[in-house]
């Protein structure tokens, strides 16, 4: 603004045609808030607001380990970048470095398993058994390691004798400074190769590359899985200690309805096309049960939008006289938090808490979480409910929906804003200021063929534990949109037409065709982007394996 004549205000002159700059400020709602963390490099630790929630303080922090959440970012070529490589081995080194003390490595946090050491070694053993025979080198010494560190266990729940085969269990594992030596050399030859050109100019090692990639992202995960089971392991540094009781007082507020939404029969596609012998153009990389691209025909039916909470899960137990807790929950004496009103018994309540990383949190703060359980768990309490797991096609059905809605809604606005305001376009809602994120400039497939934006889902560690969902019960929830968990679907992994074992790694998925493990979809808070939003990733756990972060939506016929 700028006055008509000459004014003096507080003592300072302002001349006629002067301009003064008033206030100027941004509005963001939450969607938007989390895109600009997310653009910035930054994490919420911490939020506080007023009464009416349209106002907030906000903590932020500058995490070690942190990944884009837009597809033309985190996926922009097939082969990962090297950038990408120091990204995830700063998140392999957070967890295995400064998160499992050094007395610990031998210890077997889930009996099932092998001890934490075992994975230490096993990361740089299988990549480097892969690029020894992409590029028809030399292993890197010590080159007995995969005699016991190339193929983990995996055994039966119920029978654990029954399992298939595996690298042989020694007498004493080596030491961690020798395996972490041998970790180093593997990731120098990985770093020589991008310098070389080799990594993107040979097919054969990009997707030597691929696979060791996302390998380590999922053994970054399940490494994790046994970490919190374990009392002593420590908190991942430089994240802020999040406030469970002011998430829990956020959730309570905005708590709503668990809606029913109605799914349309309609055609999905599954899958990628990725030939084995590197033929055809430029695509992205996939595991052998991705394969190849199919369409199914899925009747209509009805789905809840939000996931089963520990609340409706702590219910289920409560009434039904169930004595047996998932083992996301334990119990002790004294847990992190204070009392919170729950509709269920203090009696019940008191004593049980969640584990996370940052210790056990009260029950009573996490009751609006996603329930983390088995599939024959989860499953027992939909039935109790009133409802159903979903079948793999039925799931995919809702995120093709939720992709199909979002996409809509992107074009809608898209139409109503001037060109001159182009940039307030940001997957349905206004932005302001622009986004940073532009798409990939290199010649190659386009990730969004295959992959979704996961702004404001809770995976790639923008959280280190689940979130509430019960204030999302009146959206449909898409893919890796589960609160920080994987979806369990009713579907047994068994072979799908066209399904043939991979040439690089055979027993990926065909060991585990045994009728006893279900598919799983979408991810974990832990879960690389990459992986949680690839819509045609598959996973897969047995029904009564406890210890997996996944949890389910319910469904019901039409």
């Amino acid at each position: 603004v700028s006055p008509k004549e000459d004014v003096t205000i507080e003592g300072a002159l302002i001349r006629a045609g002067e301009q003064v700059r008033i206030e100027e400020s941004y509005k963001y709602n939450s969607a938007q808030s989390e895109r600009l963390w997310s653009d910035a490099g930054l994490t919420e630790g911490a939020k506080w607001t007023n009464s009416d929630g349209d106002y907030a303080l906000h903590l932020l922090n500058k995490p070690k380990v942190q990944y884009p959440l837009v597809a033309e970012r985190y996926a922009a070529q097939p082969v990962p970048s090297l950038e990408e490589w120091n990204q995830l081995w700063a998140a392999w080194d957070v967890v295995t470095l400064e998160m499992i003390p050094e007395e610990e490595l031998l210890e077997k946090p889930i009996k099932l398993r092998n001890a934490c050491i075992f994975y230490l070694g096993h990361i740089p053993t299988f990549m480097d058994i892969h690029l020894t025979r992409a590029t028809h080198g030399k292993p890197t010494e010590p080159s007995s390691y995969p005699s016991i560190f190339e193929r983990g266990i995996d055994p039966d729940v119920d029978d654990p004798e029954q399992c298939h085969a595996h690298s042989e269990i020694p007498d004493s594992w080596p030491p961690a400074t020798e395996i972490l030596d041998f970790q180093s050399k593997v990731r120098v030859r990985v770093k020589k190769l991008y310098a070389s050109g080799q990594a993107t100019n040979d097919r054969a090692v990009s997707r030597a590359l691929w696979l060791s990639y996302e390998h380590e992202i999922m053994h970054l995960e399940t490494l994790l899985y046994m970490l919190i089971q374990s009392e002593k392991t420590m908190a991942p540094p430089t994240t802020v200690m999040p406030d469970f009781e002011a998430l829990a007082a956020q959730a309570k507020q905005g708590t709503v309805e668990n809606q029913w939404f109605d799914i349309p029969a309609q055609e999905v596609e599954i899958g990628l096309e990725d030939p084995d012998d590197n033929s055809g153009p430029e695509h992205f990389f996939g595991w052998d049960n991705e394969k190849p691209k199919r369409t199914v025909q899925v009747p209509a039916f009805k789905a809840q939008g939000r996931p089963i909470t520990n609340r409706e899960y702590a219910k289920y137990l409560e009434e039904n006289h169930i004595d047996t807790l998932p083992a996301s929950w334990q119990t002790l004496s004294r847990a992190n938090g204070a009392q919170t009103e729950s509709g269920l018994s203090s009696a019940f309540l008191n004593g049980k808490a969640v584990r996370t990383v940052y210790g056990p949190v009260s029950l009573k703060l996490a009751l609006d979480w996603p329930v983390c359980a088995s599939y024959d768990e989860v499953a027992g309490c939909a039935r109790w409910m009133g409802g159903r797991i979903p079948t793999m096609e039925e799931a995919r059905s809702i995120y093709h929906y939720v992709d199909e809605a979002k996409t809509k809604a992107h074009k809608s606005l898209g139409a109503r804003i001037p060109a001159v305001n182009a940039h307030l376009v940001n997957d349905g809602v206004e932005e302001s200021p622009p986004s940073k994120i532009s798409s990939s400039s290199s010649a190659g497939p386009n990730p969004n063929d295959l992959f979704v934006d996961l702004l404001g889902a809770n995976v790639g560690f923008r959280h280190w534990h689940p979130m509430p969902v019960s204030q999302h019960g009146n959206k449909l929830a898409g893919q890796s949109e589960l609160g920080g968990v994987w979806e369990w679907t009713s579907t047994v992994l068994d072979k799908h037409e066209g399904f043939e074992a991979m040439p690089l790694y055979p027993g990926y998925t065909a060991d585990f065709f045994d009728g006893k493990h279900n598919v799983v979809l979408g991810g974990s808070w832990a879960t690389h982007p990459r992986i949680a939003g690839r819509k045609s990733f598959v996973n897969w756990y047995q029904r009564n394996y406890p210890f997996v972060w996944a949890g389910a939506r319910m469904v019901k016929d039409a």
